[in-house]
């Protein structure tokens, strides 16, 4: 049975409730938000949403974690893009349908253990047909694991007119999987429109160039949009010529209307006569006069490897003055810590005026610091694991007060940095987590990991409100999750309808470091009740 999911979006940025399902078992779960594909929803015959449990399966850490690819800048061409899979010797198989699910077994079930998104291409452990339940035509065999259905929703061809237009819209290399722009109300074509089309067409969206408000309750998501000009950097695609589209030529031009204040998803910036558009991740054509880029966020956290230890005290909401020792008391100074900087702490604390201060560890060539505790969050070297923690798990552990997170190898600190919780504060006793926008408390596994997952309030083409492919997502207490946010920097802050926000810098880094690891061509993968994807890492929420 289908569940539909309705929300109120009522908070600075969201959570995220998936269409394909964050776990391979249970039942499905209300949510702030509802994530699916700007495609379409699922493909037919495909499994109901499905929500976990506050599960604890297997122990155990991951390898070493992946470095962070530089961020291509603004309007990247297709050289710097990931615009085909890699070559292999060997078959490959390639999602041509929205979702392809992995199974574990040769067998269509509610289990699986991941899903591949349309265009990405997994190597064949064998290009022979297996023979299993649910699908009449057999299953392959892929790398590294699983099984995947004979259906619609795949080809064996390395090649197709439909697969080379969609190499325009795959995701970059590093934190920055596409680039992202604010809605002001604007169309997305099938194809690109004659200018006779465009003013036949766009009245209704009022002037270009001109950008309305945002409500009250979304000016949060308005905190890195900019109003400079999207410059037309790379060609047209080729499929785009002569009235093409993705699928040949469109009968349709209209596709659907991105309301105001939902974002979008791009890989291209071109010009045509004059005017810039923009390719969606979806395959459709934007006019970027008609939305605002997203300026991205350089914020990220700090690896705790030599000199870098706990404890350390980040700067939040105001720059915060540095104080001088004189010896028989401290003096405030000229100098002040950036906002979302962070100091080393040195040992011991010093009162004065009613005040506690730390002194900064002393860095060579500099002048010995003292900051005050009240203008910095201070946090410190855990030394117990959490309950139900092992030795051995990897776990990460997020204060909503302080709005700080550590991810832990067992007992030693690996990374730090700032995120913002819900904006409700704290869990209230009786309370309903989703309406008051708070983050759950708790220890609990990650779920399911998806590279890049869309929020949207309803299902369906006509959606009044998206938030497109939030990347570097992990789900912890569905709906809630850890991801990336690229419509605001303010780390530190309350600023979620319950979610973890994360710099995309700090999300790509916890992606690639947590449990489980999702393999090379993976959309996603699952980790409650997957013993086979390898072990899961641990979310602790405390106060």
């Amino acid at each position: 049975m289908r569940v539909m999911l309705w929300v109120l979006v009522t908070a600075p940025a969201a959570c995220v409730v998936p269409a394909s399902p964050p776990v391979s078992h249970g039942p499905p779960r209300a949510g702030p938000l509802a994530s699916s594909s700007v495609l379409d929803s699922r493909p037919a015959g495909a499994p109901a949403p499905a929500a976990a449990a506050k599960t604890r399966p297997a122990e155990g850490g991951l390898g070493s974690p992946a470095a962070t690819a530089a961020a291509p800048g603004p309007g990247s061409t297709a050289s710097s893009r990931a615009a085909a899979p890699p070559a292999a010797d060997g078959p490959r198989l390639t999602s041509v349908g929205t979702k392809t699910w992995i199974r574990p077994t040769p067998s269509v079930t509610r289990r699986f253990l991941g899903y591949l998104r349309i265009g990405q291409s997994v190597a064949l452990r064998s290009s022979e047909l297996v023979r299993g339940q649910g699908c009449p035509r057999g299953f392959y065999a892929i790398e590294p694991r699983g099984y995947v259905c004979h259906d619609r929703t795949v080809t064996l061809q390395r090649t197709t007119p439909f697969l080379r237009a969609n190499a325009h819209s795959l995701p970059a290399a590093g934190p920055h999987p596409y680039h992202y722009a604010l809605s002001n109300g604007a169309p997305m074509y099938a194809r690109v429109p004659t200018a006779a089309e465009q003013k036949r067409t766009e009245w209704r969206y009022g002037s270009a160039g001109s950008f309305l408000p945002m409500p009250m309750f979304q000016r949060g998501h308005e905190h890195l949009a900019t109003t400079d000009p999207i410059l037309a950097t790379d060609p047209l695609p080729e499929f785009l010529l002569a009235g093409g589209g993705a699928r040949g030529r469109p009968l349709a031009l209209f596709k659907r209307t991105i309301p105001h204040g939902s974002m979008l998803a791009y890989t291209r910036a071109f010009d045509v006569s004059g005017r810039t558009f923009l390719l969606s991740a979806d395959l459709t054509v934007v006019p970027a006069d008609r939305v605002r880029r997203f300026r991205r966020s350089t914020f990220q956290g700090v690896e705790l490897t030599g000199d870098e230890r706990l404890p350390i005290a980040w700067v939040v909401g105001k720059p915060s003055p540095q104080y001088d020792d004189r010896g028989d008391e401290l003096t405030v100074t000229k100098q002040r810590w950036p906002v979302r900087s962070f100091v080393r702490l040195g040992s011991g604390e010093r009162q004065q005026a009613g005040r506690t201060f730390f002194p900064v560890a002393v860095v060579a060539g500099q002048q010995p610091r003292h900051i005050a505790a009240d203008d910095a969050r201070v946090v410190r070297r855990r030394t117990k694991r959490p309950f139900g923690v092992r030795p051995g798990d990897r776990w990460v552990i997020v204060s909503i007060t302080q709005g700080t997170l550590v991810a832990y190898d067992d007992l030693t600190p690996v990374y730090a940095t700032l995120v913002s919780p819900g904006q409700g504060g704290l869990p209230r006793a009786g309370g309903d987590l989703v309406k008051d926008s708070t983050t759950p408390t708790g220890t609990f596994r990650i779920t399911f990991k998806d590279r890049a997952a869309t929020m949207a309030s309803e299902f369906g083409e006509n959606r009044s409100f998206w938030i497109a492919d939030v990347p570097f997502t992990q789900y912890f207490s569905p709906p809630f999750a850890l991801h990336g946010t690229y419509w605001h920097e303010r780390f530190g802050e309350p600023m979620s309808a319950g979610c973890v926000n994360l710099s995309p810098r700090d999300a790509k880094w916890l992606f690639d470091w947590t449990g489980p690891a999702v393999p090379p061509g993976w959309q996603g993968a699952t980790g409650a009740g997957a013993k086979e994807n390898g072990p899961t890492s641990w979310v602790v929420i405390t106060r």
